[in-house]
Order: C-alpha cells, then structure tokens, then sequence
C-alpha cells in the first residue's frame, strides 16, 4: 500500500507538471482568445523578503502570441543596476501544439549597458531576448530571479497589463519573516487575500479568466481598470541608509538624511549671491534673482547611479561643475536661497505629462522628480530647476496638480502642487479675414496662449525661425495657405505667463465658389471636429485631464458686391462636460461680419454611463464648427 501511494503522488506530480506545461492554444478559452492579441496562460511571481534590506524576486510566466501586435508581451527585457542581479534565467519556444521549438541558450540572452537620454552616467543594464521569427501562434515560457539589495522598492502586482492581453492565471505570493513590518494596498481586487502561518508569513492573490479589454477613449488604463496590488516595507534600507516609510513624514525623514550637510556652498558664490540681492526688499524678487541665476549658470543631467539615484550632489560640487540633475539641483536652489536667508522646501514629486496622483493612503516611494517649494507669508513659490527656460513659478502640466511629499524638518508633508482653473487655461484669437470674389483672402492673426495652454507652446519661443516656420506649417488648420511674416513674444511677468503669436496667412480657395455664391466657413483655424467614437459596452469612467476655454473673434471684410444670403444664426449650448456658444455681428455700412466663438471644456471623471451623452455634446461642437455661410453676388 505504501508503494502504491508513493506511486500515485508521484503520479499526480508528474501528471501537474505536464499540465503545468501544456501550451497548446486549442487549450485556451474561447472567451480569453476573443480581442486578445496574447494570453497570459500562467505568471506565477515570488517575492521572497529576507530582511530590510536583502530579497528575491521569482517569476516564472508563459504568454501565448496570438496575433502580430501581440510580439511585445513576449519579449524579454529586464531592467537591473548594481543593487539587482538577475540569475537563472530560462526561456523556451513552444508552437501552437505546445511543443517546445527552442531552448534559448545564455549566450542568446543579451547584456546591454543601457544609459538613458540625457545621463551623465548610470548603472543601468538590461538583459534582453527578442524571439526570432516563429510561426504564429506561439508560446514563451520565461523563468529568472532577481535578487535585491534595497528595499526602496517593492514590485507592482498588476497582470493585465494593457490593451488586448487576457490572463488565464496568475499568482502573487510574498514571504516575510516573522515580525517584519510589510504593507500592501489592493485595488480593484475582490478576494481575500490567503495569509499563512509557517516559519514567516505567506501572501497570496491570485486571478484567473481575464479577458482582454479595449483601451477607450478618455478612459482610464486597462492597468489602472485591472485587479492590482501595492507592496511596500515598514522599515528599509538602501545602502547602508535605514529608514521607514509607514508615514509619509518618516519617509520624508529618510530623504532629510540622504541630504544633510550638503548645502555648503563656495564662499565666492555666497558673496555673489548677497551682491545681487542687495538692496532688493521683495523676498520673491530676490527667489527670481537666484532662480534666474540657476538657470543661466547650470544645466541638466541625470544621475542614476545606486544611492545617487536619490541622494543629490552636493551644492558646491553644482557650484564648480554647473550640472546636475533635479535633485541636485533642485538641492542646490535650495542652498543658494538659504545662503541669502530664505527658507526652502526640497519636494519629490511623481512628474509626467498629466501623470494620475499617487496613492495618497499608501506611504512609499512613488516618485520620479524633485522640485523646489519656497513658503511665502501669503502664498508659495513653485521652482521647476531642472529647466533652463521655465518661467519663474510656472509648473505647467507636467508636476501641476498633484500629491507632492515636501521634505521639511519634522519629515515628509503631503501637500498639492497649484492647479490651473479653466478661467486661466486660455486661447484667445483676434483675426481679421479679408475675402475677394474669387474666393482668396488673407488673415491676420494674433493669438494669446496662458496656463496649461502656454504650457503647451512656450519651447517655440526659443526655437529658431526656420523651426517655428515648420511647426507653424504643420499646425496651422487651414487646407489651403501660405505663411507670411509671423512672429513670438512672451510676457514672463506674472505667476500666469503668456505667449502672444502674430501672424499672416494668405488663403488659398477658402471660399467655394457655386454661381454667384461664395460658400465659406467662419470658423478660420479652431475646429474640434473630432467625434469620439462609439462605445457598446463603455467600461472606463470619462477621464478629461484638463479644462481650457478657446475664444474666437474672426472680423471678415466682405467684397463690395456680396452680402449674406441668409441670416447667420447664433447658437449656445451648455452641459456638465462644458459649454460652446457662437455669435455674429453684421456690419451692413462696412460689409463686415465678426464671428464670436466660445468653447469651454470642463476637467472632471464622469461616469461611463454617461458617455454617449458626452459624445452627443462633442458632435454637436464638431458640427457647429464644420458650419459655412453663404455669401451671394449681385450683378
């Protein structure tokens, strides 16, 4: 009887094993096939936490390519630096039978010294295997550890990844020791999380049946829509500096010691520095002195090198190099304010193009950037310092808006960089059209960009006139024109700077001429024509980053023997999504007609049952955009 049990668990063993490995596609549900470009049939991850400072990371995952665009998720491209080691790596082909076709060997698997755009220097390396042509579809098993030596960082539990992926199973399991301060945050998850007992504890969330989603329009991420899970330690450590991050004023306390006693600056630049704020009483006149001072004597790099990854040069080492990246010289700005007796705030932020927030109830390293914050008597002063033609406290969209952790002295404070209300994110146009009979015309235009809007267009002040002239060309909304003489200005002065473009623009056919009538539309350069697309099954809430208000004032000058053939009717309406009007004024003495346009979009998430509603009010815009006028000739 021993023997035949034996038997059987070695059986049942052996049978696991070879289901484990069956990767014929014809295995795969129907349902997880369906809009999916790959499957994920199996991602099994360990996270092995040995102490505060040492652990190792097991995947072992198998990703079935089922279409073409679906070749990324199989490729593997792993990210390390000198505080990982990537060891025991593993990757197998297998055909649509599930038949292995290739065992890569290590020397197939690529070491790449990767240093990032823009770095000085940086211990980043990638190991990398790209599968050669194999018949689709096709299976990629890929097993390796990491092994780290900080526990700064703790992975992102997240397997639906993206647009078109499906998941047929995943595990997420973490050992701890006993006693080890460990966190986690759950998101979209709907389980319970299995916690066992066992010479440390073990965690485990699991997902199965995943079936791939669209990305949608104005949605969320697939990502950020799918089951996922934060960790992060208590207590940590990275190279030989302890610290703990179950509060966001202890982890701010970590990053205050990375920085202590940097600040020393070369006594020449201290009696610069007192020099030229002499005599100046406006402390924010004095912040723009130093400001402007940083941007003309220094420039950026990156540093990503172990500890220097977070820890910044020290000030005089700016001083006498004149780079650094933004911790350095964000911690540089601050010393020099310091020297001149002003207070400052070294401030880590998660930066990017309208970036979401971080997780606010979730301490931990969720950061990529620094910044610089000046406390005021009645405001703050915002300093991006890693940008050489930033306007003094202008953060624009890329670290607007946002949870930021200000490092003070009793350690880390969640504040919230400024925002930008609809009433300063503004286009304003003035145009003058002047038509003949034969259909051509020639405008002249003046534009002003403020808040997110300038945002979008400041770099092309520094840009040269052959550049402006192409990026003029290329964005113009015209269908048939030759650029005149143009020009850029900027008025830096306020806390809102604008950007003024002048320009002229001769029109070629923008009438159409039928008989003796002129067809044209009034709408010269500011169409939102774009209808969103349809949705049966809207998933994701609308997501509408930004709001900003376009005003239009076109004055056309009509040729003497053409006058309106009809009325030109105003129009206005109004949602929570924002509002559009447009007028007409008609000046019959001077055969004049101005066109008044007003659009305003409104910032906000809105529930996905909503969004045919949402379509209904973009297609009532792009309609009264695409609108034309008539025009009739006497004889």
């Amino acid at each position: 009887m021993m023997r035949k049990a034996l038997f059987l668990i070695m059986l049942g063993s052996f049978s696991q094993y070879l289901f484990a490995q069956d990767y014929n596609v014809d295995n795969i549900p129907e349902s997880l096939k369906d809009g999916a470009n790959a499957v994920i049939r199996l991602w099994d991850s360990r996270f092995e936490i040995e102490n505060e400072e040492k652990s190792v990371y097991r995947v072992k995952k198998a990703i079935t390519i089922l279409k073409e665009e679906g070749k990324g998720w199989g490729e593997f491209i792993e990210q390390y630096d000198k505080l990982d080691k990537i060891r025991a790596v593993k990757i197998t082909l297998y055909d649509a039978k599930g038949e292995v076709v290739k065992k890569v060997r290590g020397f197939e698997i690529e070491d790449i010294n990767y240093t990032s755009s823009g770095s000085l220097y940086d211990s980043n390396k990638l190991k990398v295997y790209i599968p050669d042509e194999v018949e689709l579809p096709y299976t990629v098993e890929i097993e390796f550890d990491k092994t780290k030596t900080s526990s700064l960082h703790y992975p992102i539990w997240n397997m639906r990844r993206g647009p078109k992926l499906a998941v047929e199973k995943a595990t997420l399991s973490v050992h701890t020791p006993d006693g080890y301060g460990f966190r986690y945050k759950e998101v979209n998850y709907d389980k319970e999380v299995k916690i066992t007992y066992d010479d440390g504890v073990d965690y485990e969330w699991s997902v199965e049946n995943l079936t791939a989603m669209e990305g949608e329009y104005r949605g969320l991420s697939v990502g950020d829509m799918s089951p996922h899970v934060f960790l992060a330690p208590t207590k940590f450590s990275m190279e030989g500096y302890s610290g703990s991050m179950d509060t966001w004023q202890s982890f701010g306390l970590w990053i205050k010691q990375l920085n202590q006693g940097r600040d020393k600056l070369p006594i020449e630049l201290e009696l610069k520095l007192k020099d030229m704020v002499a005599g100046v009483t406006d402390d924010k006149e004095k912040i723009r002195i130093v400001y402007n001072y940083l941007q003309a004597n220094t420039r950026y790099v990156s540093i990503q090198l172990g500890i220097g990854g977070y820890q910044p040069f020290e000030a005089i080492d700016v001083a006498n190099n004149g780079y650094g990246d933004c911790k350095a010289l964000t911690y540089f700005t601050h010393s020099m304010l310091k020297s001149i007796g002003i207070n400052s705030n070294y401030t880590l932020v998660l930066a990017g193009q309208d970036e979401d927030d971080i997780q606010i109830d979730f301490p931990s390293s969720q950061f990529n950037h620094v910044i610089l914050s000046v406390p005021m008597a009645k405001d703050t002063v915002w300093l991006e310092c890693t940008s050489q033609d930033a306007p003094f406290n202008f953060l624009g969209g890329f670290t607007s808006d946002r949870h930021v952790l200000m490092i003070t002295d009793d350690g880390g404070k969640l504040v919230k960089t400024p925002s930008y209300p609809i009433e300063q994110n503004t286009q304003t146009r003035l145009a003058t059209v002047t038509l003949d009979d034969t259909g051509n015309g020639r405008a002249v235009v003046e534009t002003f960009y403020r808040g997110t809007q300038y945002d979008n267009y400041y770099w092309v002040i520094k840009e040269g006139k052959e550049d402006q002239r192409k990026h003029l060309l290329n964005s113009i909304d015209i269908p048939a024109f030759d650029l005149g003489d143009f020009s850029f200005s900027e008025n830096r002065a306020s806390n809102n700077p604008t950007l003024s473009q002048n320009l002229t623009v001769d029109l070629r056919n923008y009438a159409t001429i039928t008989g003796d009538r002129l067809f044209f539309s009034p709408n010269l350069m500011n169409k939102l024509e774009f209808v969103p697309p349809k949705a049966k099954d809207r998933k994701s809430p609308i997501d509408v980053k930004n709001s900003f208000m376009d005003t239009d004032t076109i004055r056309f000058i009509i040729p003497e023997r053409f006058r309106l053939e009809f009325p030109a009717e105003p129009s206005a309406f109004e949602s929570d999504f924002g509002s559009y009007s447009i007028d007409y004024k008609f000046d019959e003495l001077k055969n004049e007609l101005t066109y008044i346009r007003n659009v305003k979009i409104y910032k906000g998430r809105f529930s996905a049952k909503r969004y045919d509603e949402y379509r209904d009010f973009r297609k009532r815009i792009s309609r009264a955009d695409k609108a034309k006028l008539v025009l009739i000739g006497s004889t």
